[in-house]
């Protein structure tokens, strides 16, 4: 059975630090994906007319451009890490309510505080499994 101030000291030092570590990056590769996209789509959207007045240099230009931003977001990866960071926060974010509520598998248990660990970093193991996904599959396309 676990003592209260080590399940205490759990939520402070790990797991309180996992929640705002994916709640920052959620934030980081939103922004980071709205960078990218928006221009993209305006880059888009005003090549064509370049085309058609025959605007040469300035039809390249905004193609190199677009390339580029498209390249760079396809290469980070911001959307899907934004929505994988996310997913994990808000995972770990409805584990400690389920805790505190006692609901859910929390409801029968002996060792509530065990449960809510083996849970947490097994959210916080399966988000590294799937970062590691996204890593190698940058590596494979750039290959």
């Amino acid at each position: 059975m676990m003592k209260k101030g080590e399940f205490n000291k759990y939520l402070k030092e790990r797991y309180n630090d996992q929640v705002s570590w994916y709640d920052g990056r959620a934030i980081l590769y939103k922004k980071l994906n709205y960078v990218f996209q928006i221009p993209t789509i305006f880059i888009a959207a005003i090549i064509p007319i370049f085309a058609v007045l025959e605007n040469k240099w300035v039809t390249v230009t905004l193609s190199a451009i677009l390339a580029i931003f498209v390249g760079i977001a396809n290469f980070g990866k911001f959307e899907e890490k934004w929505h994988n960071y996310r997913t994990a926060c808000e995972t770990l974010k409805k584990e400690l309510y389920y805790y505190k509520s006692r609901i859910g598998e929390y409801r029968d248990t002996e060792e509530p505080e065990e449960l809510f660990i083996q849970r947490v970093e097994s959210v916080i193991s399966r988000e590294h499994t799937r970062w590691l996904t996204i890593e190698k599959s940058k590596k494979k396309e750039n290959r």
